[in-house]
């Protein structure tokens, strides 16, 4: 007994295999990014959030890279993480890990940090989380006051920010040809892809509209790099293309030779 659409079952079948198969081999060969063996560490260091596995907190992670949350909710099941983001593959592609692992402490939701009416439901939080995010905030000019100033009313008294953002010796905004992200771009223009913060800016554009005390700062970055040009650097190098599925499994121990850090302690 032979049924014609039998083929259209058989195609999106060996499809939906085929993509699962890639993830599957991705993630097994480059479990974690290049940078976020570093980055992701740093901010979960300075938060001091690893004595607190014993007590019950609610954490906000603001679109981080997704292994920082699933990292969270496997660390404690006290931990309640909320994650938002305002794409939706990127919350479709978290719900499907979240079902993987089992996960009863994550709730991934649809949120815009600079939108107060997406946020004015979520309450508020012990810790905040934002991994490499703020730096891409629309709009170009403000978009990342905005968030900071949103980031103080979801904060509870007492409670803790800990972020990550590219830093430089001077301020820039770097662009991209076509759309980013869910950015369409425009004819004959480039469209914005980040910030990268000096300490003026940084200051400006996040800590101070946030309101908050800073307990402390770490400054980490690569040894070796072009000093004339920031796109040229070993990140780049390490942890793209086929290199970063030969070298995925050892990048952390790569990146211990590779990078630096100083700390500063302010109050």
């Amino acid at each position: 007994m032979n049924f014609k659409s039998y083929n259209i079952l058989i195609t999106a079948a060996n499809k939906l295999a085929k993509n699962y198969a890639k993830k599957f081999i991705s993630t097994a060969l480059v479990p974690i990014d290049y940078t976020r063996t570093k980055e992701i560490p740093a901010i979960l260091d300075v938060s001091g959030i690893d004595i607190k596995k014993n007590k019950n907190l609610r954490i906000l992670d603001i679109g981080s890279p997704q292994i920082l949350s699933l990292s969270l909710c496997l660390c404690s099941e006290l931990w309640d993480v909320v994650y938002i983001n305002p794409f939706e593959m990127e919350l479709e592609d978290l719900h499907l890990k979240s079902s993987v692992l089992c996960l009863k402490n994550l709730d991934v939701r649809y949120a815009n940090i600079t939108d107060l009416l997406t946020i004015s439901n979520i309450g508020q939080f012990d810790y905040i989380f934002s991994c490499s995010v703020f730096e891409h905030i629309h709009p170009e000019n403000g978009g990342d006051i905005i968030a900071s100033k949103n980031v103080t009313q979801l904060l509870k008294p007492g409670g803790i920010f800990s972020f990550s953002v590219p830093y430089y010796k001077r301020a820039f905004n770097e662009y991209k040809n076509g759309d980013v992200y869910a950015i369409k771009s425009i004819a004959n223009e480039k469209t914005f892809f980040q910030r990268f913060y000096d300490e003026e800016s940084l200051n400006r554009q996040i800590i101070e509209p946030t309101g908050l005390t800073v307990l402390e700062k770490k400054y980490i970055g690569e040894r070796y790099y072009f000093k004339n040009n920031i796109h040229k650097r070993m990140a780049f190098l390490v942890g793209m293309g086929k290199r970063a599925l030969l070298l995925g499994r050892f990048f952390n121990n790569i990146s211990d030779f590779l990078w630096k850090s100083r700390v500063i302690l302010s109050c």
